[in-house]
């Protein structure tokens, strides 16, 4: 996730609807698949509307603890996407994976929130990283990240926050890309399913870039 990436393509391409794999493409070597592109959107790059709904809901509804309980509606997260694309500027901003051949089928997304207190310009928060259940196992959280770290660098944020649910999958990640944990705060949010669970604090400092 940490790796330094080519620059933001500029031009969001049209997606297609996220269409179900045959089969796990790791265990498929005769399935060819496209590169990842990552693509940092604005809010004018409304096309992404729709892939973007499927891609929270397809996450909700795998258990992702990200601010909402199963069953997720499409109106639901269509509104939560409405209300990010307004907040897209300076002190908030968003990334998709893509793949870069075809019409683009969106494979993740992630946003970065940069604190704008006059006391804390030098840290940012990564939130929600999603990454669709057909499209594991194949970089695309560590491509997103990559971008995200890089991203706050090159702007002075040189020290990087988020939050995850406690003994998920995801602390692993987390843990193998350099993250450092804080510490749990239990009983934090209720799960898709609606049990509690504790959130795990994690931080990263990143080379002063400017």
């Amino acid at each position: 996730m940490h790796v330094a990436l080519s620059p933001t393509a500029i031009h969001a391409r049209a997606p297609r609807a996220l269409t179900s794999l045959a089969s796990d493409a790791a265990a498929s070597p005769s399935l060819q698949r496209a590169p990842i592109e990552i693509v940092k959107l604005t809010s004018r790059d409304l096309q992404w509307l729709p892939a973007l709904t499927n891609l929270l809901i397809d996450n909700v509804h795998q258990g992702a603890t990200l601010g909402f309980l199963a069953p997720l509606s499409r109106y639901q997260a269509l509104d939560y996407w409405h209300g990010v694309f307004a907040r897209l500027g300076q002190h908030h901003a968003l990334w998709i994976a893509c793949e870069s051949e075809g019409p683009g089928r969106l494979l993740g997304a992630i946003q970065l929130s940069l604190c704008p207190l006059a006391n804390a310009h030098h840290r940012g928060e990564v939130q929600r990283l999603m990454v669709h259940s057909q499209e594991r196992s194949r970089g695309v959280a560590g491509q997103l990240m990559a971008r995200v770290e890089t991203a706050a660098a090159t702007q002075g944020r040189f020290l990087l926050q988020l939050e995850t649910c406690a003994d998920s999958q995801a602390e692993a990640v987390f843990a193998h890309l350099g993250w450092q944990r804080a510490g749990a705060i239990p009983d934090h949010c209720h799960d898709a399913e609606g049990q509690l669970r504790a959130a795990a604090l994690y931080w990263k400092r990143l080379p002063h870039l400017v």
